[in-house]
This record gives C-alpha cells, structure tokens and sequence, in this order.
C-alpha cells in the first residue's frame, strides 16, 4: 500500500553537488542509491540531521563545514571554532570560513573566522618564587644597548655636577688647598716643563682635567685652549706670571690694566694642584680636594 503523504525532505545540504532530482510522484528530494536506484530518505534519518552533532538540539541556524558538508548550530560551531579547527565529527580541517543562513544551492552567507588563537602552555612555578609578576626581558642586544644608554646617562649626570661644583668654586673665589708632598699623601713635588713634556701619563691626565674645567666658562674653544694650555706648561711654570697673562688673553678679557687677572690666576692655581695629586679619575679628586 502506498502512503498518501510524501516523505519529509532532508534538511542536509551539499554544497559542491547538485540538488537531487525529485521523485515524479512525489514531488520531493529523493537520496539514490549505488544500484542506481533513488529511494526517498528515511524517517528516522531526517530526525538524526536535524539535531546538532555539538548540543545534541535541534538545529538552529544550519551551519554548514564546507570540507565535509557536516551541519551544526551556527552558535555551537562558532564557539567549537574558537578551541579548533576541525570538524568535530571527522576532524578534518575546518578552513577559513563556514556557511551559514542558506536559503537555496547559491543563497547563502559565507561566515569567516578569526585566527586561532594559540594558547602555549605556561612553565611551571618553583614554590616561593614570583615568576609571573617580573616583567619580560626584552632581548640581549636591546639590554646591552640600554645599559649603555643607562651608563652614558649617568656619566652626564655626574659630569653636570662636577661642572656645577667647579662653577660654584670659580664663584666664590675658593682656592684648594696645598697638600703636602709624601708617601702618605701621595702628592708630588709641580713637574718641571722638561720634566712634564717627557711624561705621557701626566700629559694624559692634564689633558682629561683641562677640557673639564675650560666648560666652567661659556664660549670658549676648549680643544684649542687645552692644546694651548698644555703647550705653555710645556715651556713655563703654569703659575708663573708670563703663564698668567697669556692664560687671561683668553678668560680675562675685560680686565682693565693693573687689575687682577682673576680667572686666569684662579685657572693656573688649580691646575697647579691637579697636577700633583696622584689622582687620575675627576671624580674622585673632587671628593678628596679641599678649598678655601
């Protein structure tokens, strides 16, 4: 006996094939078999493909893998997308995008997925230590060159200082004071000019000084006056009074004739006193050097 009413048409869609034809009597989708013959669906497989795979609820919004052609909710297949990229029935590979809202064979919507995000697992703490509150490292060369950078920062920092001291020094008219010459001291007796011109060290020495202190006074060349210095302390004692006038061609300009030549006297008396400390670091001897 032949039913009266047709069979339900199955909800599952293949995209990358054509519809069915349908039955002549029926009017309905028919599914064919390997002989060849076309049977229609069966009850019990319509009620299997309308619920989700995921939730195990009827479908809602039929979303379609376009590898497999497997169908879900669109809800459930998106969040599923979100931990994986395979079918959750076949397990193969989901692609870049899902198919969703279908209306016939060519009215649909194409659904695009976002990158996976990949979530490494994190090292395992030791008891009693606080990994995860440190900041990150950056690279090996970047914390070289920071702490370079840092170096240099604080190297201009105490150079600021140093120069705003000696400013100070110049200022108030404070002299260093005479350290006298022993082993204990270690200060020595002012090099004569030969005896300065034939040692490099102190040559060295002077030279580091002078271009720290000629910054004491603005616009000058202070390359060229610590040559020029050095030159005079090659031929002349550096406190004598022809050393002096030369000196305040340069850092006494203004003086009027029969005034003192302040600076210049003031610059020759400090040299004076660094040359014979035993000292090499600028630092160091402005923390040892006392003034009056």
């Amino acid at each position: 006996m032949e039913n009266s009413s047709s069979p339900r048409a199955s909800k599952r869609l293949k995209l990358d094939a054509n519809l069915p034809s349908a039955s002549p009597d029926s009017g309905s989708p028919a599914a064919q078999n390997d002989d060849g013959d076309v049977s229609p669906p069966s009850e019990h497989s319509d009620s299997f493909e309308d619920h989700c795979s995921i939730c195990l609820h009827q479908v809602i919004d039929r979303t379609i893998v376009p590898i497999c052609s497997h169908e879900f909710c669109f809800e459930c297949l998106i969040i599923w997308c979100h931990q994986s990229r395979r079918c959750p029935l076949c397990s193969q590979a989901i692609g870049d995008h899902v198919i969703h809202q279908i209306r016939s064979s060519y009215d649909y919507q194409k659904q695009y997925l976002p990158p996976l995000k990949t979530n490494s697992p994190k090292p395992l703490q030791a008891r009693g230590t606080a990994i995860d509150n440190r900041p990150a490292r950056p690279p090996r060369r970047e914390r070289r060159w920071g702490r370079a950078e840092e170096t240099e920062r604080r190297e201009r920092d105490r150079m600021e200082l140093s120069l705003a001291k000696r400013r100070w020094v110049y200022e108030n008219d404070l002299y260093a004071k005479h350290v006298a010459s022993n082993g204990y001291t270690r200060f020595r007796s002012y090099p004569t000019p030969t005896q300065f011109a034939a040692s490099p060290d102190m040559i060295s020495r002077v030279t580091m000084f002078l271009r720290r202190e000629l910054q004491v006074w603005v616009n000058l060349d202070v390359e060229f006056l610590t040559t020029y210095t050095i030159s005079l302390m090659k031929a002349l004692d550096i406190r004598s009074e022809s050393a002096v006038k030369l000196l305040a061609e340069f850092l006494d300009m203004d003086y009027a004739p029969g005034e003192r030549q302040r600076n210049a006297e003031h610059f020759a008396h400090e040299v004076y006193s660094f040359t014979r400390s035993p000292y090499r670091d600028l630092f160091v001897y402005d923390g040892v050097v006392q003034v009056r």
